[in-house]
């Protein structure tokens, strides 16, 4: 093995690169452990040189490589990271608010690669640390950060792998040369993803459009539940793939709020497209339910979107979702989950409550209780046994009244208007526990709850 200059080596140290032990020799070893870990020669780095006596004397009768194992301490990246004036919150934000169809994971993946485009980055480390910084301000600034944290997570570990395993044609370029690789294929990454919804809209089309061997096509009811995108793009190819001369499916959307008719601008986007292409459809509230599966005279099968997949092949959706799958295990309905399979997070729940939510940093509060004492001062005046009525003058003219009233009426619709919006940005969420879940539907085929372990452990070791 060639001796490689001491200067080198810790420098590669610093960037992140393994090294070698024995190619320092005995007397640089010590120099190189002072220089990297502040110490000097004392009882770690002579424990150290002896643990290494056998390779540094193969190594001056052999030149093969010796494999190692990594480094014991490796090397902190995110202690200082590089300033930068670049914002991701806001880039998060407006990718979000101007797309539509984007989805929090790659609206994260692609902050992060407007944040290595616009800063300029020398080595590995910085690199790292940037990303690490980045990503943990971005996920703090989120009422639902687990959606985001596997768009992060997965940008991390394909730039970490990225820079472990460079292409040949890169294996002597500089720093610069492999940071606009990077950029250029996670761009990609980020451009083939919006082709996952399409390809699950196909894995998805048998269980819609079943064929019967006597009739040909078989009759079913689909029934779904939020605002899932993936979800809406499935039963829109089942529907232009429909069998023109029959009805295959007819569509139920359950809604979150207590009435049928108080749908969400999506849902009824999405209902609309469908009645379009001439699928039967119709709405339900939450409490409903039980009652319609009873009453449907054609085999129900449940489809339902989700913002995340747990480790346990649990998901995290809409809250109600949890009911919505309990309803269907009584009745037998099977529950399909359509979802891409870059929203496969590394988290492992403990159960499905609120105290799993807020271990993975989700912020929310499902239970306001009001405050009696606020109430009564709002509704009372200050203690003259007078009773006044909020919004109205009590002494006011009939006439004035009457004219005051539209005015209510539309600020009471304005809130009701905003509320709607909001509940359709950032709805409340809960865990799906994945024994009521019968089969994932992703991008790359059909698989159970059970294998979602397995496909993280594939990406990730």
């Amino acid at each position: 093995m060639r001796l490689i200059d001491l200067r080198t080596a810790i420098s590669q140290t610093q960037q992140g690169i393994y090294l070698e032990p024995a190619a320092l020799g005995r007397r640089g070893l010590n120099v190189f452990i002072g220089s990297v870990f502040g110490v000097a020669d004392d009882g770690y780095s002579l424990m150290l040189e002896s643990l290494m006596d056998v390779r540094l004397a193969g190594a001056s009768e052999s030149a093969s490589p010796i494999s190692t194992s990594p480094a014991p301490r490796p090397i902190k990246t995110e202690d200082n990271p590089p300033s930068t004036e670049f914002n991701i919150i806001s880039t998060y934000n407006d990718l979000i608010r101007n797309d539509p169809t984007i989805t929090p994971p790659i609206a994260a993946i692609e902050s992060l690669i407007n944040l290595l485009a616009s800063s300029p980055l020398t080595t590995i480390s910085e690199t790292l640390a940037l990303l690490s910084t980045h990503s943990r301000k971005l996920l703090s600034s989120q009422r639902n950060p687990i959606p985001l944290s596997a768009g992060t997570d997965l940008f991390q570990r394909y730039l970490i792998s990225s820079f472990q395993q460079r292409p040949s044609s890169l294996a002597n370029s500089d720093f610069s040369t492999l940071r606009h690789h990077i950029i250029t294929q996670s761009s990609l990454f980020v451009k083939n993803a919006g082709t996952a919804r399409s390809k699950i809209a196909r894995h998805a089309l048998p269980f819609i459009i079943k064929r019967d061997a006597s009739t040909g096509t078989s009759h079913t009811t689909i029934v779904t539940f939020g605002c899932s995108r993936v979800v809406h793009a499935v039963l829109t190819h089942a529907a232009e793939h429909s069998p023109s001369q029959s009805r295959s499916f007819d569509v139920i959307c359950v809604t979150r709020a207590a009435s049928s008719s108080a749908t969400s601008s999506l849902e009824e986007a999405s209902l609309a497209k469908l009645t379009a292409l001439g699928i039967p459809t119709a709405t339900i509230p939450l409490h409903g339910l039980p009652y319609a599966l009873s009453s449907l005279s054609t085999p129900p099968q449940v489809l339902l979107g989700a913002s995340a997949v747990l480790e346990n092949g649990a998901i995290v959706s809409d809250l109600g979702s949890h009911a919505v799958g309990l309803i269907a295990r009584v009745f037998h309905v099977p529950l399909y989950v359509c979802v891409e399979s870059y929203k496969f997070v590394r988290n492992f729940p403990l159960g499905c409550g609120p105290g799993d939510l807020t271990r993975m940093g989700v912020r929310q509060d499902v239970v306001r209780f009001s405050d009696p004492a606020s109430d009564a001062a709002s509704d009372f005046g200050d203690g003259d046994g007078v009773h006044e009525r909020k919004g109205d003058d009590y002494f006011a003219s009939e006439g004035k009244s009457a004219s005051a009233i539209p005015e209510i009426e539309g600020r009471e619709d304005a809130e009701r208007e905003r509320e709607r919006a909001a509940q359709d940005e950032d709805p409340m969420i809960e865990i799906t526990p994945p024994e009521l879940i019968s089969a994932l539907i992703t991008e790359n085929g059909i698989m159970t709850t059970n294998a979602v372990s397995e496909e993280l452990i594939k990406l990730w070791f």
